[in-house]
């Protein structure tokens, strides 16, 4: 996270950009809920809502290496995180890993994304896990602060990591371009 600017003063629904991505009324998008290190999402959440998008965000799974999903009902529907460092989790029913086969827009939290599409995560591979299940033609974006965009070829990218076609940060959205390689 960038140092200069404090986290609160951004605000990705006021991104450039994003409003040519985001689904229609009544589709599917899955965006996670932000912990205190992350670009804050509360404010994407209540775009969301407000245009009828419907909403699914990661929640603990069945097991330790899987995320479950749960759909976002309202902007304030958001537990507690249950222990510091982990996720703040939804509220509604939890739905398996195949529910996220049903956005057209997935916005996966990123330490850091190079410009040919390799995600940094915090390691877990739990999203790389749960975006196998992205449906084909579904656009999914990284979301990071500016600074931690990066030049392609910067991270290193393993068979298990699946890339991105993009990267959200509150400055904007920047689609990459498709090459055979990426998401």
């Amino acid at each position: 996270m960038s140092d200069a600017v404090p986290s609160a003063a951004f605000d990705l629904a006021l991104a450039p950009g994003l409003e040519g991505v985001l689904p229609g009324a009544g589709e599917w998008a899955a965006a996670y809920l932000a912990m205190a290190d992350e670009p804050p999402t509360a404010g994407l959440t209540r775009l969301m809502a407000a245009r009828q998008i419907r909403l699914l965000a990661p929640a603990p799974g069945p097991s330790r290496t899987a995320l479950a999903w749960a759909e976002v009902v309202a902007a304030s529907c958001a537990l507690p995180a249950a222990r510091p460092g982990s996720l703040p989790e939804p509220a509604g029913p939890r739905l398996g890993a195949e529910a996220l086969a049903r956005c057209r827009l997935v916005l996966a939290p990123a330490l850091a994304v190079d410009l040919s599409g390799t995600r940094l995560g915090r390691g877990g591979g739990w999203y790389d896990r749960a975006l196998a299940q992205v449906a084909p033609g579904a656009l999914v974006l990284g979301v990071c602060f500016a600074d931690e965009v990066l030049a392609a070829g910067s991270l290193p990218r393993e068979a298990h990591d699946r890339p991105v076609d993009g990267v959200l940060t509150p400055g904007g959205v920047v689609l990459f371009p498709v090459d055979g390689e990426g998401g």
